[in-house]
């Protein structure tokens, strides 16, 4: 089994290593994103989903279009601090809207592609 370790302190980027097939069978959503919060690549979490909706949201705003309800968050704040530092690695917990489980939130560069990653994970909610 590969674990992913979803934590501040991973400098490696395990998703650099595998196939389109197994980044798409991950167990948390990872949305590739530009500086100006346009989607370059999109995988998300919930089985069932239409694979070709995904490929629609390359280019549209992340926050705008795609994950409205992150727009008025800690998570875009946090997004352009990174961006505007040309760093990023946080991770943090939060709950969205009514969906019945919190999402673990990791922000992460990719500073050889020059993209940024946001990585959600389901989590129980308490």
């Amino acid at each position: 089994m590969t674990v992913f370790a979803f934590m501040q302190d991973d400098h490696d980027n395990p998703l650099t290593r595998l196939s389109v097939a197994e980044v798409q069978a991950l167990p948390f959503g990872a949305i590739e994103l530009d500086r100006d919060g346009a989607v370059v690549s999109y995988i998300d979490t919930e089985p069932g989903d239409d694979a070709a909706a995904a490929v629609t949201r390359a280019g549209v705003d992340f926050f705008a279009r795609t994950a409205p309800w992150a727009a008025q968050s800690m998570i875009r704040d946090e997004f352009r601090r990174g961006v505007d530092a040309g760093s990023m690695n946080a991770v943090f917990d939060c709950a969205v809207g009514d969906l019945p489980y919190k999402v673990r939130i990791h922000l992460k560069t990719s500073p050889i592609l020059g993209t940024y990653w946001i990585f959600i994970k389901k989590l129980t909610r308490q």
